[in-house]
Formats: structure tokens, C-alpha cells, sequence
């Protein structure tokens, strides 16, 4: 395992200079303002906003902004003096910095450190010794995390940790230390909390639900408090995920609209309440993800919220492999066919800025057929293997 390991980290350092996506400039600039001596930075960048470079809003919760913003000061000595310049560059042509390579190499640095403290974590969800060298193998060597984590530049490995963290300290009873990882991990991205209700139902004792929820309260609330205000909701709540799940929806007149997705997930969650089968929790956080993110717009990066029970459920149940290949592929095929040059070709843009004049996959089907017809079509592939998956972990009786 120490050769594989090896190998693993080789193959990951090679991979992190060379691949570009717009959005590690943008949150890394965001988060360079910690420097400075900006601590809310929800209201900074909305007040100063005309005469910023880059306009985008912090869509992240406080811990990434001060995690990402820490490790900037600690690393400004390999960075250089010229780091600063290259983040606020918003001419497209950042990529053509002689400092791209050592700047995307060292961004990604922490990446890889979580990375593989996932790869240890997810063997402690087994016991056999087959079983945790399979399920480390998988994690390390598998091709779609690697491209979520150091093509993408996916910051959400940083809650996926924590996550997992949670998940195991329930396995040992400890709710309020789960409670408190959780919490970390929603102080991070917002997705975390929606793994919040099955874990406190999960309790045996109602003591330790009551704990368990105050200790939840208490750690979100620390982090997330002190920077309340208008400018704060408007940038973390009333874009991307939240918003989106609020989206999706059947209409039934006078305005009004079934959402499917609050539905979903409320039916899991009753579901879970009356199931009398012991299945782990890790279960039902897939679930969870398996109903949001088919049901709506998503993120490739959001894809990384579901590999790591993807790789438990691969060693674990092995006669579902099939499908959750079909599955996971038809998920990355989704956003490969967005209107986005980022999302193919152009993320070798370092490597040359020829890159970024091929024409893109959604261009190229475009002269063909309707791709947004053709994204339908993948993405039903992706939402029925979805939900064919949640039947196939719902109706099993294994932790």
C-alpha cells in the first residue's frame, strides 16, 4: 500500500500544474482579501464592487474564505510578489503568466492532502482487510476524482473530509463530536446540512439528539453569525445550490408549484423514520445527494459530494458496479456538454493558449443536433441510474 500510495501522489503532482479552471482564480482572489486585513468579505466585495477586477460575489461560507485566505499568507513566500497581480488579472489571459505552473501547483497543494487523508478515512468504514485495501485502491486510482479534485480545482474536498469524519464518529456513537464535524463541514458549503436530520434521528438516546442538535447550533452559529447580514444571505443563500433546489419544480396553476426536490427529500426522511432495516447513514447521505443534484442545473464540482459512497458502495455491494459506472459516467457527460469552454478543452489552457480556440463539444453537437435535447437525454440517464441506485442501497439490510 505504500507503493500504491506513492504512485498515487506522483501521478496527482504531475496532473496539478497543468490544468486551469476559472473558478480557483476567482475564489482564490476572493480569499486574498484576508491579507489585507478584510474580515467580512460578503460586504466588501459587494460595497467595492465597481472597482474590482473580478465581480463575482463569495457564494462559499466563512471557513472557506478563511481556510483558503490562511493558506494564502502561509505560502506567500513560494508564491511570489507577482501572485496578487495574476489573481486580479480578469483579461482572460492569466494563463499565459510565465508563474501559472507554480501558482496552480501550489493552489492545489491542500487538495492533495485531504485527498488522501479520504483514502484512509473511507477504510475505516470496513473491517476486512481485502475490503480497505479495495476500497483505498478505488479512492486513489479511480479517473473521476482525479478530474473533480485536480482538473476542476474542487474546493469541496474540504467538506467531503469533514463529512466523512461525521459519518464516522456516529459509527461510534459520538454525536456531538458528528454534530460538530457536520456543522465544520456546512461552515465550508451549505450541502452539508442536508445530511443534519438523518444524523440526529440516528441517535439511539434522545439525550444525545439534544446534544447533538445544540452542539450543531452552537458551532454553526459561531461561524456563521458574525458575518450575518444582507450582503451575506444574498451571496451564499440566494445563489447556486440553495436557489436551485427551490427551482425545480411541477406546476399545478395559480402560480403555485410542487417542489420536487424538498418533496424528495422529505419522503426519504419518513422513509428513514419508520424504516425498521438498520442500514448505515452513510446510505441515506447518498441518497440524499442521488435526489439533488439529478434534479437539478449542477455543478461538476458537486459530483465530488457522492464519490466518496461511491467508492463504499463499489466494495461494498459489488454486483452494482455496472450501474454505478453508467451512473457516474452519465453525470460527467452532463456538464462536459455545457456552453462552456472551461468545461473541456480549455482547461489545458496553461499548457497553450491554442487550447482555448478548439471548438467546444456543445459547438460541435450544435451543427448536428439540438444539444440541449441531447444533454436532456443524458441527464435522464444519469437521474434513472440515480434512482436506481437509491432502490438497490434502500432496500438492502447491510450497514
Amino acid at each position: 500500500m505504500k507503493k500504491l500510495l506513492v504512485l498515487a501522489i506522483v501521478i496527482r503532482l504531475l496532473l496539478m500544474p497543468f490544468f486551469f479552471h476559472p473558478d480557483i482564480k476567482t475564489y482564490n482572489f476572493q480569499s486574498s482579501f484576508l491579507k489585507k486585513g478584510v474580515i467580512d468579505i460578503y460586504s466588501y466585495l459587494i460595497e467595492k464592487r465597481e472597482s474590482l477586477p473580478l465581480k463575482e460575489e463569495f457564494v462559499y461560507f466563512p471557513l472557506t474564505y478563511f481556510f483558503l485566505g490562511g493558506y494564502q499568507i502561509a505560502a506567500s513566500p513560494l508564491l511570489g510578489s507577482n501572485f496578487s497581480n495574476w489573481l486580479a488579472d480578469a483579461s482572460g489571459r492569466a494563463t499565459e503568466d510565465p508563474g501559472t505552473f507554480r501558482y496552480l501547483f501550489l493552489l492545489k497543494l491542500p487538495y492533495l492532502v485531504f485527498d488522501i487523508l479520504i483514502a484512509y478515512l473511507l477504510m475505516q468504514f470496513f473491517k476486512d482487510k481485502k475490503d480497505k485495501k479495495a476500497v483505498f485502491t478505488l479512492w486513489l486510482f479511480n479517473p473521476f476524482t482525479l478530474i473533480l479534485i485536480y482538473i476542476f480545482s474542487n474546493i469541496d474536498i474540504i467538506p467531503v473530509f469533514l463529512v466523512l469524519l461525521s459519518l464516522l464518529a456516529m459509527k461510534k456513537k459520538k454525536t456531538v463530536r458528528a454534530s460538530v464535524f457536520l456543522a465544520l463541514a456546512t461552515g465550508f458549503k451549505a450541502y452539508p446540512v442536508l445530511f443534519f436530520p438523518f444524523l440526529l434521528v440516528k441517535a439511539d438516546k434522545f439525550k444525545d439528539r439534544v446534544l447533538g442538535l445544540s452542539a450543531f447550533i452552537l458551532t454553526l452559529g459561531l461561524i456563521i453569525l458574525p458575518f450575518w447580514s444582507p450582503a451575506f444571505s444574498s451571496s451564499s443563500f440566494a445563489s447556486g445550490l440553495t436557489r436551485r433546489i427551490l427551482e425545480a419544480g411541477i406546476s399545478i396553476s395559480g402560480g403555485e408549484k410542487i417542489l420536487i426536490v424538498p418533496l424528495a427529500l422529505l419522503a426519504l426522511f419518513i422513509y428513514f423514520l419508520y424504516s425498521k432495516k438498520k442500514l448505515g447513514l452513510w446510505k441515506y447521505c447518498l441518497a440524499v445527494v442521488l435526489i439533488v443534484i439529478p434534479l437539478i442545473h449542477f455543478h461538476i464540482q458537486w459530483l465530488l459530494w457522492m464519490a466518496p459512497f461511491f467508492a463504499i458502495l463499489w466494495v461494498k455491494e459489488k454486483k452494482l458496479s455496472w450501474l454505478l459506472v453508467l451512473t457516474a459516467i452519465s453525470a460527467f457527460a452532463v456538464p462536459f456538454l455545457y456552453n462552456d469552454k472551461f468545461m473541456s478543452v480549455s482547461l489545458l489552457s496553461p499548457v497553450s493558449i491554442w487550447f482555448n480556440l478548439v471548438p467546444t463539444p456543445f459547438s460541435i453537437i450544435q451543427r448536428l443536433a439540438d444539444p440541449y435535447i441531447i444533454q436532456g437525454l443524458i441527464h435522464s440517464i444519469f437521474a434513472g441510474g440515480s434512482f436506481a441506485l437509491i432502490w438497490q442501497i434502500l432496500k438492502g439490510y447491510k450497514e
